[in-house]
């Protein structure tokens, strides 16, 4: 959640999309220099704690991290502890995994375990724009993955090739990406389209209308209107 919201991948922030109607949450992991996996997008605590603190999350141990502030008393939280709290409020769960990292092997394999042992019944799908990463998560653990799509044009025709060959259930588009004709021909090839991050309800509308699978927003309850309008 951004804006006037809780911080954004707090506990707080899945609470807010669970009561704004979100039907699942995404969020980002990395791992801290103790090994955990953690949820937060930036490679740095520069941003969120608008940088009174600039350490790198590499650089800090999972007893330290915890106790940065990042915003109005809120943590960082753990992925396990995202989990449960999904579990209970029946969200399902995205988990991005970030590629900025110097070491992207010790995330897939945090990532790998920690979802091998999760409650198989909760909905839990594995997401990188890097599909090296997602072919070792798909070796380590039998979690259904997704391949990120970015407008980069470059970097959309290098990777947009290895989604059959990995056998990835989806693809998430940038939004700038997600034309009717796009969308209908990753279908075609039996492949859910999700678009991000779409905010704007005039975008929603005209993206359902396109058949889109899944909607990621920043703003689940302004989205989840704007379609039960169009619905009625």
């Amino acid at each position: 959640m951004r804006g006037d919201g809780p911080p954004e991948n707090t506990l707080a922030a899945f609470e807010r999309a669970a009561d704004e109607g979100a039907d699942a949450i995404e969020l980002d992991v990395r791992t801290c220099k103790s090994g955990e996996l953690v949820v937060l997008h930036d490679p740095t605590l520069a941003r969120v704690t608008e940088h009174a603190d600039v350490r790198s999350v590499g650089e800090l141990g999972w007893d330290e991290l915890r106790r940065v502030d990042i915003g109005s008393g809120h943590r960082v939280p753990l992925l396990v502890d995202v989990l449960e709290l999904a579990r209970g409020r029946r969200l399902s769960v995205n988990v991005e995994m970030k590629r900025d990292a110097p070491d992207r092997t010790a995330i897939v394999a945090a990532t790998a375990r920690t979802l091998d042992a999760w409650d198989p019944r909760h909905p839990v799908l594995v997401s990188s724009f890097d599909p090296f990463m997602l072919a070792g998560v798909r070796l380590l653990c039998r979690r259904p993955c997704a391949l990120l799509m970015h407008r980069d044009a470059r970097w959309h025709q290098r990777t947009s090739g290895f989604a059959r060959p990995l056998g990835v259930m989806a693809v998430h588009l940038e939004r700038t990406l997600a034309s009717p004709a796009t969308i209908h021909r990753w279908q075609r090839r039996g492949m859910l389209v999700n678009v991000w991050t779409v905010n704007d309800a005039v975008e929603a509308r005209d993206l359902a209308a396109a058949g889109v699978d899944g909607i990621i927003t920043d703003a689940p309850r302004r989205v989840r209107e704007a379609l039960a309008d169009r619905a009625c």
